[in-house]
């Protein structure tokens, strides 16, 4: 059965915004859910739908007429560890859990055939190498953050929902999501070039990481859709989606760097001079109120040791394969950087000026 009238959650974000576009070349009508963020697209087959994930009710009118549902909404909170207090970790439970909860509660109500839920390659990493994880590798049982812990338990709840009441769910694992547009990914890189932060590379810079380009990850969530149903070969199953060419995080960066006209760092700061003073302000953060710190053990983790997930499931399954290389990617990346770093450079002139 064909996709026709599809719910997008977090479709004003990076993610949720392409995977919309993608839907309405398709020829599907749409329903964006939007919270506080506007949706700034007008198409003849585009609804938006103001809501937010915790309200049942508002998730249950979100659902109804809808055969296909993408969840991509999310909170991103990249510390974590015993020191974490309710106040931090609370929130994100409520919206990553209790929101998918909502979601495929009102998805069986209404009679949703097809569940898309944008997980994460954190799901199978606690800080230890692990390369080419597939469908059957374990999950975390360490998680370093709270988005990791909370994509644990919500993607555990979207695989124990498949088959009840005619709905059918998958997850689709992806990592570093970035493309030429705003996103967290390559804003953080330029913004700390821009700062004169990128100096040095931390840890051997020789451990491998992969990246999910965002052309790459929506044909991965949209083939996942046409896969789900009663025989369909995506059903009750996790997907690693990503380029798949692993690299260490700052050679991906490099071309960007360089092309920025800044010259690519070639001190390396060991990690384990750093993972202690990263836990140590961590704690201090939680326990005493102090300035969040830059990056939490979590994020060393993600940069200093090897890991990611095999595309081999998905090729096999879904038909699956990056439909753009990296070298690709970053190419219709670069002219986005400049125009954010020029920005940058700009901003920080005017305020020197200021001053003096």
């Amino acid at each position: 059965m064909m996709m026709k009238h599809c719910l997008v959650t977090g479709a004003a974000g990076f993610l949720g915004r392409n995977i919309v576009n993608a839907l309405l070349k398709r020829g599907v009508r749409v329903r964006a859910l939007v919270r506080n963020t506007p949706l700034c697209l007008e198409h003849e087959n585009l609804e938006c739908f103001k809501g937010d994930v915790t309200d049942f009710s508002g998730m249950t009118a979100a659902c109804r007429g809808i055969d296909t549902v993408f969840h991509a909404a999310a909170a991103i909170a990249l510390l974590g560890g015993s020191s974490a207090t309710r106040a931090y970790s609370d929130p994100v439970w409520k919206i990553n859990v209790g929101g998918t909860e909502h979601l495929l509660s009102a998805s069986r109500e209404q009679g949703v055939r097809r569940f898309v839920y944008t997980s994460s390659v954190d799901v199978c990493f606690d800080g230890k190498p692990n390369v080419e994880m597939n469908q059957h590798t374990p999950y975390a049982r360490k998680p370093k953050s709270v988005y990791a812990q909370t994509k644990i338990a919500a993607e555990k709840l979207v695989l124990a929902a498949n088959g009840e009441q005619g709905l059918h769910t998958c997850a689709i694992r992806a990592d570093g999501i970035y493309g030429p547009e705003e996103n967290v990914l390559l804003d953080t890189v330029v913004k700390q070039v821009a700062r004169g932060m990128f100096t040095v590379i931390v840890g051997s810079g020789k451990t491998l990481q992969d990246n999910s380009y965002i052309d790459n990850l929506v044909h991965g969530e949209l083939l996942a859709a046409d896969h789900l149903g009663p025989e369909g070969s995506a059903s009750g199953k996790t997907y690693f989606i990503n380029d798949y060419e692993p690299q260490n995080m700052f050679s991906f960066f490099r071309p960007i760097i360089e092309d920025l006209g800044i010259p690519f760092p070639k001190r390396h700061i060991p990690r384990a001079l750093i993972a202690p003073i990263v836990s140590l302000f961590e704690h201090l953060h939680f326990r005493f109120g102090l300035k969040a710190p830059l990056i939490g053990p979590h994020a060393l983790d993600k940069i200093t040791v090897s890991h990611y997930g095999s595309i081999e499931d998905a090729k096999r399954d879904l038909g699956y394969a990056p439909v753009k290389t990296v070298e690709q990617a970053l190419t219709e990346c670069l002219p986005y950087c400049r125009e954010e770093f020029a920005a940058l450079e700009k901003r920080r002139s005017k305020t020197q000026v200021s001053d003096r």
